[in-house]
């Protein structure tokens, strides 16, 4: 399955890839842009900080101190026809003090990178490439186990045709490739490769509100074989512009997932966000989701999962900028012994200092508690850090 997550970058780049906006979770929410002015940058930083409970541990946490450092390049061109975004990070981190089953040195790195091509005013292709190796869940996608584990390589390309048929309706045809492969042999079974197949049609009933219908086929296989399926999702929804800045989406129906060992099921599907920007001063996203999830299976038959989750970034100054985040994640396990119910809360804040033009002192404390059926599952998680980062 390597092979195949490598295939996914490289198909990516030969096809048209347009930015990571659209991956997972945040495929609802809107993309960010680099800033015009600087169609190049580079970002370098380091920093300390202290883990809490970096073994997990509901009663025999272990804490550390650590350092960190991060790099992000990023660029970005185009025109009115076509544009094109590009990211690339690598953040390694060093436990001072680990535990004896967490290794000292850690690292991820992602690469993003999109292009939108327009053809002429009736047809648009876009192109949406992300592609990770992580260590860490992270939230904002929604696709890995909900606990940290041995790293993953996570994939996601994101292929959409939209054609405006009238002035009004207009259709938009996807393909999506994405899987997950983790290096841990005792979560290979949590290995997947997906393809989803979609096609929306739009309808625009005033300049603000267009309705959408959306049919979704989706064929997923696992390594191990067990979780194999198909799928397809019945959905409608509408797309809203509260404003100029404010603008909202939702996806509501079914999803009839047919696999290949345990029968088929019916489910309840929904998918929502809520986006708000004014300038370069404020910016909140919203998320939700509800439905079945692939990651985090184990021996259990299905897992239904509900998602939420802000994030707000705010400049109170000219040096002074604060961000929050926060995201909830309800997990019920069935088909499986024992079946149990998993509760994740996740909270973030930090605060941004301009020393200099381009030098910033950055804070943040994050805080990660969960509860479950199995009290083995469960542990409380708070990191301080404090770091520095320069940006040319």
């Amino acid at each position: 399955m390597k092979r195949q997550l490598c295939l996914l970058s490289a198909a990516s780049l030969a096809v048209l890839s347009t930015g990571a906006h659209a991956q997972g979770l945040l495929s609802l929410g809107q993309r960010d842009e680099f800033e015009k002015k600087l169609p190049f940058s580079l970002t370098v930083g380091a920093g300390a900080g202290w883990d809490s409970n970096v073994n997990l541990s509901p009663n025999n946490e272990q804490d550390s101190a650590f350092v960190k450092m991060t790099a992000i390049a990023e660029y970005s061109t185009g025109d009115r026809r076509t544009s094109y975004t590009f990211a690339l990070t690598y953040n390694p981190f060093y436990y001072i003090d680990a535990p004896e089953n967490v290794d000292e040195f850690q690292q991820s790195a992602s690469v993003n990178f999109a292009v939108r091509h327009r053809v002429n005013p009736r047809l648009t292709i876009s192109d949406n490439l992300y592609f990770a190796y992580e260590y860490e869940p992270n939230y904002q996608i929604g696709t890995s186990v909900a606990r940290r584990t041995e790293p993953y390589i996570y994939g996601y390309n994101n292929l959409n045709v939209a054609y405006a048929w009238t002035k009004r309706f207009s259709t938009v045809t996807g393909y999506t490739l994405s899987g997950i492969e983790y290096d841990s042999d005792a979560d290979g079974g949590e290995n997947y490769i997906s393809n989803l197949f979609s096609q929306d049609f739009r309808y625009a009933f005033t300049k603000l509100t267009t309705g959408v219908l959306t049919y979704r086929y989706g064929i997923t296989e696992y390594d191990n074989g067990f979780g194999d399926y198909t799928s397809q999702f019945f959905l409608a929804g509408a797309d809203h512009s509260f404003s100029r800045r404010t603008v909202g989406s939702f996806r509501a129906g079914a999803e009839v997932r047919d696999r290949d060992n345990g029968g088929s099921d019916t489910n309840p599907y929904a998918e929502a966000s809520f986006s708000h920007s004014v300038a370069k001063q404020t910016y909140v996203r919203w998320y939700g989701r509800y439905g079945f999830e692939d990651s985090d299976i184990g021996t259990f038959q299905e897992r239904t999962s509900f998602r939420t989750g802000v994030s707000v970034q705010q400049r109170f100054t000219n040096r002074l900028a604060g961000n929050l985040g926060a995201n909830y994640v309800f997990d019920s396990f069935q088909g499986g012994t024992p079946e149990t119910d998993d509760n994740v809360i996740e909270v973030s804040l930090g605060l941004d200092y301009n020393v200099y033009k381009n030098l910033v002192l950055n804070t943040g404390y994050s805080f990660t508690t969960t509860t479950s059926d199995v009290a083995a599952r469960e542990y409380d998680r708070h990191i301080l850090s404090l770091g520095m980062t320069a940006k040319f």
